[in-house]
């Protein structure tokens, strides 16, 4: 069964290149369709340069929504991953999705 599930996050800190690649592996790892939301500026993110250019547009401070589609478990997973490497719970000198 597909869902849709979304979430506001606010931005932080700017995230390294690595943890953007790891962001997007994770998306589409899972076979979720992203889609983030700043401003009314609907993206829908399908490749690294889309998500690389979102974030350098972003400040710390702001706010965007973060938008999953995709088989339940699949979305329900990714969203608890993704929330992690934002909130740099994810170690990046490990392989994978290691959490720190």
């Amino acid at each position: 069964m597909k869902v849709i599930r979304s979430t506001s996050i606010t931005y932080k800190e700017p995230l390294t290149l690595k943890k953007i690649y790891l962001f997007l592996k994770k998306v589409t790892d899972c076979k979720t369709n992203l889609f983030l939301i700043k401003n009314g500026l609907f993206t829908n993110i399908e490749s690294l340069t889309a998500l690389v250019s979102f974030f350098l547009t972003l400040k710390k401070g702001d706010t965007f929504l973060f938008i999953l589609e995709g088989e339940s478990a699949d979305v329900h997973k990714t969203l608890d991953t993704i929330s992690n490497l934002l909130n740099n719970k994810v170690d990046e000198t490990k392989n994978g999705y290691s959490y720190a």
